[in-house]
Formats: structure tokens, C-alpha cells, sequence
């Protein structure tokens, strides 16, 4: 079974979504097919531990990413207590490893571990906002490095990052398209923010969105009545996977 999802630049992503929780950590993760007909894999990681939130975005696909539609540009989550309230997060750091790639040899290393975080306009990175939850797509928190202006007042507006720059690929750059941004975070980047005492994994909403092109008009909503999560027994319409 497929599950349909719309993007506001027109794009459709057919997608298998699962949910998993293992004590502390919630994992997020979706396949599909990119606007340019490639196959992708995401995957966030959302750990709490103390007062300490820790997020983890992987570019999974199974094959390398060829062009800006294929990587990983934002992703939007929720954390929602018994009560209705939300934590109040603090950005702590952001960090990821940043290549300049090269088409026809090994992608170059522009710095391992490098400071992800937008904080002023021109950072270009990625920015965290807070977001009013009443509107699409219906989520408190989001990180991205790319406009999503036209799902305002949820976007990042372009105010402080910019385009595909230091968006998430997967593999070797191969292809002039992703050879043109100054750089672009390999595989994986990890986000940390303060303010979660008193919450809990369990406080985590087990709802998600993650955005993906170039543009601000690149984000992807799930159509939230046509998700097919992958749970233990098979495909279900649940929105948790527990591991054994």
C-alpha cells in the first residue's frame, strides 16, 4: 500500500512511513521517490535525555542523491505533554560534516563537524523556529535550510537560509546540480536543543514532516489520512512502532 503526499511545489512522494520508539529515542523515517523519480530514504532520530533534546537527520536513500529535489532541507516534529503544553526549546548546536562536491572525483571536505547553526541572516545554514501548530502543517517545532515560504506563517521566509546550501545528500556528487551549491552536509547531521525537563519520549507527537528540493516551495505535507505506517505485524494505520 502507497501513501500519497503533496508538496507545495507540486511534487507528489509515494511513501512507506515508520514509527519507532526505544527507550528514550523515537525514530522517524520515510521512502519514496523523489521529484526527479529517484528513490529516497529519511530518517530522524529524536532522543531526550535529561533536559536535553537531541535530533538526528540521516539521508538514508539507497541510491546517491543526483539532484537538489533529492535532499533532505527541513524537517518539522512536535512535542506535546499530557496537559497541552510544549516544551520551551533553546537551539544548542547544530553540526554536520560539509563537502563542496565534485563531478568527476571524491566529494572535498570542507570541515568535519561543522557549526550548522543559522542564527542571523546569511548564515544560510540551518535555522530552528517555533511554529503555530493550528496551521499546515500542524506542528510546534521545525529545522530547515530552505525557505518553505509559501506554508506561512510555518516557513523559515528565506531570512535567514538559503536554497540547497547545506542541505543533507546522500553518496557521491556526481551530477552538476549539486556540484553548484557552495556545500552541502554528507549523510547526516545532529541538532541539539535545551529545555526538555519534565518531558519525555513519550511526550514526542507521532507526527512528522520532512521537506526536500531547493526552493522555499519545496516541502512535503503528508496527507495525514492516507498514511500507512509499517508496524511490527505488517502495514497498519498506527503511528508507533515499538521494537521488541
Amino acid at each position: 500500500m502507497k501513501a500519497r503526499f503533496l508538496f507545495i511545489c507540486v511534487v507528489v512522494l509515494l511513501a512507506f512511513f515508520s514509527v519507532q520508539s526505544t527507550h528514550a529515542t523515537v525514530i522517524f523515517s520515510v521512502s519514496g521517490t523523489s521529484a526527479k523519480d529517484v528513490d529516497v530514504t529519511f530518517e530522524a532520530r529524536l532522543t531526550i535525555s535529561g533536559d536535553d533534546l537531541t535530533v538526528i537527520l540521516t539521508n538514508d536513500s539507497p541510491v546517491d542523491s543526483l539532484s537538489p529535489a533529492d535532499v533532505l532541507g527541513s524537517f518539522y516534529f512536535d512535542i506535546l505533554n499530557s496537559v497541552g503544553v510544549r516544551p520551551t526549546l533553546t537551539y544548542f548546536s547544530a553540526t554536520g560534516d560539509t563537502y563542496k562536491g565534485v563531478k568527476n572525483g571524491a566529494d572535498a571536505l570542507i570541515k568535519a563537524g561543522a557549526d550548522l547553526r543559522a542564527v542571523v541572516a546569511n548564515d544560510d545554514s540551518w535555522q530552528f523556529k517555533n511554529f503555530d501548530a493550528t496551521f499546515n502543517p500542524f506542528l510546534g517545532f521545525g529545522i530547515g535550510t530552505v525557505g518553505n515560504s509559501n506554508l506561512s506563517p510555518n516557513g523559515f521566509n528565506g531570512n535567514v537560509v538559503d536554497g540547497v546550501n547545506f542541505a543533507i545528500y546522500k553518496g557521491e556528487i556526481t551530477t552538476q546540480p549539486l556540484v553548484n551549491p557552495d556545500c552541502l552536509v554528507k549523510d547526516t547531521a545532529t541538532f541539539i536543543f535545551t529545555g526538555l525537563t519534565g518531558f519525555t519520549e513519550r511526550d514526542i507527537v507521532n507526527r512528522f514532516t520532512f521537506g526536500l528540493g531547493t526552493a522555499p516551495d519545496s516541502l512535503l505535507v503528508p496527507e495525514l489520512a492516507t498514511i500507512c505506517l509499517l508496524g511490527l505485524g505488517g502495514l497498519a494505520m498506527l503511528r508507533r512502532r515499538k521494537s521488541a
